[in-house]
């Protein structure tokens, strides 16, 4: 007879937890994710071109491409 675990004893005012995971949150979150490490690369091959060719016009569009990253 212990109080403080009362709501997992049998009886009237018993409460049954359950837990469930949102399956289009999780989706949507790992979507987010691989689009996300996606823009990281795209933008650090367009560093790395940049800094190989000289090619200075190269950063702005790998500053975009991290901003979408982040």
């Amino acid at each position: 007879n212990c109080n403080y675990f009362k709501h997992f004893t049998p009886g009237q005012s018993s409460e049954i937890f359950e837990v469930t995971t949102q399956k289009e949150y999780s989706i949507s979150a790992a979507a987010i994710a691989i689009f996300s490490v996606g823009f990281a690369i795209i933008g650090t091959i367009c560093v790395l071109l940049s800094f190989r060719k000289k090619k200075d016009y190269l950063l702005k569009p790998a500053s975009m491409f991290y901003t979408f990253a982040g």
